[in-house]
């Protein structure tokens, strides 16, 4: 599992039309992201560090908070403003992330 525990951090971009309630669908930031007005970020850094980015008033990535996560096997544990909580991780590839709200 060491792999998927490096692979899952860096920059996420949620593709909302792509998720369904307490689905959510991410694309690694640089991957071909469909075109759409302001997308959440969220980024997973090394030792448990956790950004968020959501769109300002002119549609512009600000940081809208700051916390933490831990993964445990398939399991990820998210705090942060707007993504609080316990997610199963669905799907991890290169460039796609999608994770279920427990």
């Amino acid at each position: 599992m060491a792999d998927k525990e490096h692979m899952i951090t860096g920059d996420w971009v949620e593709i909302a039309e792509k998720g369904t309630p307490g689905r959510l669908v991410f694309y690694r930031l640089g991957a071909d992201i469909p075109p759409a007005r302001g997308r959440r970020h969220l980024q997973l850094k090394g030792q448990g560090h956790a950004q968020a980015q959501a769109p300002g008033p002119t549609d512009k990535s600000e940081i809208s908070g700051s916390g933490g996560w831990i993964q445990d096997g398939t399991t990820i544990f998210i705090r942060l403003p707007g993504w609080e909580g316990e997610y199963s991780i669905e799907d991890l590839q290169d460039t796609q992330l999608i994770l279920r709200k427990r």
